[in-house]
């Protein structure tokens, strides 16, 4: 919703009447050599498509010392072929594991009952994986069973090696290993894993100041941010009134 309102913003209020003189303008501040590399990319990108050049262009506006904020914004709306950039176009920033599983396979969510919280003590992060569920063919150990119909298998997917995922799936469909031993290289990797978050965690739950601290200190952080760009919005939209 953020990016469309950020592009329909754009769209409305970020063609200046002079937005072409002023791009111009500033590619020039950008000396020889930068805008003729700056040139050559919007050409690629608006004549060929070429996304590489774009975001080549973008990375270079990036690095430009004698140019202002706005000439900055011109240029990265003039090599889409489009107006000033206002409102940047929040990117999703994902880890490799975007969306973490459940212990009943469906993405993990308090609302579901299927969540191991970042503070949870170690025994009932063992217990909860332990009793997780598995693939419902296997009944019995001598049972082959399908990785894929495993929630356990998902886990693997986020905390285990190449070789340990090799072993736990030739493991399942060869009954191997029994679903317990499947799952204890998943509790083991948990563990160490939120061992420091937990560590780290107690010295803000012992002394609640800290964390009302950062808050206050990230309010005035965003506060300024977020006056700089209403002065942007209120001047693009013609209600500065000075």
């Amino acid at each position: 919703m953020t990016r469309e309102i950020a592009r329909r913003f754009n769209h409305l209020y970020g063609r200046e009447p002079d937005f072409e003189e002023k791009a111009e303008a500033a590619i020039k501040k950008m000396g020889k050599k930068n805008a003729k590399l700056y040139k050559e990319l919007r050409k690629k990108y608006q004549e060929q498509g070429d996304n590489d050049a774009l975001e080549t262009a973008r990375e270079l506006l990036k690095t430009q010392q004698n140019i202002t904020l706005g000439d900055r914004e011109r240029l990265f709306g003039y090599v889409e072929g489009a107006g000033r950039i206002i409102l940047p176009e929040p990117q999703a920033l994902l880890t490799k594991a975007s969306k973490m599983p459940g212990l009943d396979g469906q993405k993990m969510s308090k609302s579901y009952g299927n969540t191991i919280a970042l503070r949870e003590d170690p025994k009932t992060v063992e217990q909860k994986l332990r009793t997780m569920p598995t693939d419902p063919a296997r009944v019995r150990r001598d049972d082959p069973g399908n990785p894929e119909n495993c929630p356990v298998w998902e886990f693997h997917q986020v905390y285990s090696s190449d070789e340990t995922k090799q072993w736990a799936q030739n493991g399942c469909v060869t009954a191997g290993i029994g679903c317990v031993d499947c799952k204890q290289p998943i509790i083991d990797a948990m563990l160490k894993e939120l061992a420091p978050i937990r560590e780290r965690a107690e010295e803000y739950v012992n002394d609640p100041k800290l964390v009302q601290n950062i808050l206050n200190e990230g309010s005035e952080a965003a506060r300024e941010v977020a006056r700089d760009t209403l002065e942007e919005v209120r001047e693009a939209m013609g209600l500065e009134y000075k």
